[in-house]
């Protein structure tokens, strides 16, 4: 699990994904894991603040503007979502928080008016 989560965050070094209009990117800073049960700790800003404590909890501390898509909306407010990262046509399924992620355009519309 360490070695794939590893290579997750190579792939997030490099860049991002093309979103579609339809599609969510997320937040600055969005945490992200593979377990939802992990996202209470990983959000915690003293944790929050490490991207090696959140690897190893099996989490990441994504950049703005990555595509996602919605798989579902669990019981406790939690969202479980495909991440597209480049380089992963495939995408990988995680777990945030709905304050992670923003429309897609909201956040090219709030890039623009910072320029």
């Amino acid at each position: 699990m360490r070695i794939k989560l590893a290579i997750l965050c190579v792939v997030l070094s490099v860049g991002t994904a093309s979103a579609d209009q339809d599609d969510l990117v997320t937040a600055p800073n969005a945490i992200l894991c593979m377990n939802a049960d992990s996202l209470e700790t990983a959000t915690a800003p003293p944790v929050a603040k490490s991207q090696a404590v959140l690897q190893a909890m099996g989490c990441l501390r994504s950049e703005a503007g990555i595509r996602t898509r919605m798989v579902q909306a669990a019981p406790g407010g939690l969202w479980q979502v495909r991440f597209y990262p480049a380089g992963m046509s495939g995408g990988v399924v995680l777990w945030g928080r709905p304050s992670a992620f923003v429309p897609a355009e909201g956040l090219h519309a709030r890039s623009r008016t910072r320029a």
